[in-house]
């Protein structure tokens, strides 16, 4: 094998070890890791294009075409992975309630399965730069028209109140030193 080969080899290892380190380890709140580095799919697809490249330099035509090929359908199975999860993961963000520096309320809105229903996801976001830190906050679905989301709104430094259409509120307590919700809400999720 090539030094080329060689290293390409060594690049699809990393990639493959990362994609599946990314996959099974997902739970991180840092929203550097969360947001941008959490894309097993694309790095599995990357690790597959890079052992077909370094398989270009062997010597024996039938294991390149063996390895090529595998690669090929280990690329096409990440991306229809992918393609699947992003389907029925999607979300759309739907703004931000800001609240004492350096805390947010993110809002998301997905929809529930293949049904017309949609889910508003909160979250509660810290930001200090690359160490900005999000939290799960609650998940409201509409399928019942009383349990949709309305508002919410910070009542202090460390407490939020999360309402629904039919009037009812769920109050979330935050840590005051980390931010991080000592409860949850959710209706339906």
């Amino acid at each position: 094998m090539s030094t080329r080969s060689l290293v390409l080899l060594a690049a699809s290892l990393c990639a493959g070890g990362l994609a599946a380190l990314v996959y099974y380890f997902n739970d991180s709140d840092l929203v550097l890791l969360r947001e941008h580095l959490n894309h097993p799919f694309a790095l599995g697809v990357l690790a597959c294009l890079l052992m077909a490249w370094a398989a270009t330099g062997l010597r024996w035509k039938w294991l390149r075409v063996v390895i090529i090929a595998l690669a090929g359908l280990g690329a096409s199975a990440a991306l229809l992975g992918g393609l699947v999860t992003l389907a029925f993961t999607a979300t759309e963000e739907a703004g931000f309630v800001d609240g004492p520096a350096p805390y947010r309320i993110r809002l998301q809105r997905s929809t529930a399965g293949l049904g017309p229903d949609t889910v508003m996801w909160l979250s509660i976001r810290k930001d200090e730069g690359f160490l900005s830190r999000e939290w799960h906050l609650g998940c409201f679905n509409d399928d019942d028209p009383d349990d949709a989301f309305d508002s919410v709104k910070w009542t202090g430094p460390s407490s939020v109140e999360i309402r629904v259409t039919d009037g009812r509120t769920f109050p979330v307590a935050l840590d005051p030193t980390s931010g991080r919700p000592q409860t949850t809400a959710a209706l339906n999720c």
